[in-house]
């Protein structure tokens, strides 16, 4: 009795293979580039004129877009005479975990 090609092993692994070439879509990620520019802005509310943390002179600050696969190349630039701390929200930060948060609490 002969083996069928359709029932070999190698049949199958190449089969397999190019099914899965050809249903995986695949991530072709780019880089992304933002500045921000944090900096002390006056903002009047009922009378009362206050300085508020700015950053591109947006508060909020402005939003990122990004896909999966980017990778993203964000400079701060701080103009503020204080410390400032960057905190993300939504984004699945990979080897950097530990620089989410405030700062001297989850920040090293």
């Amino acid at each position: 009795m002969g083996v069928s090609l359709l029932s070999s092993p190698a049949f199958l692994v190449l089969f397999s293979f190019f099914t899965f070439c050809l249903l995986v879509d695949p991530v072709l990620g780019i880089t992304r580039h933002y500045k921000f520019d944090v900096k002390l802005h006056n903002v009047t509310r009922l009378c009362h004129t206050r300085s508020i943390v700015s950053v591109n002179g947006q508060f909020p600050g402005p939003r990122i877009v990004a896909r999966e696969g980017d990778q993203l190349l964000i400079k701060v630039v701080n103009h503020v005479p204080n410390n400032v701390s960057i905190h993300w929200h939504g984004i699945r930060q990979l080897r950097s975990g530990w620089a989410d948060g405030p700062a001297y609490v989850t920040q090293c």
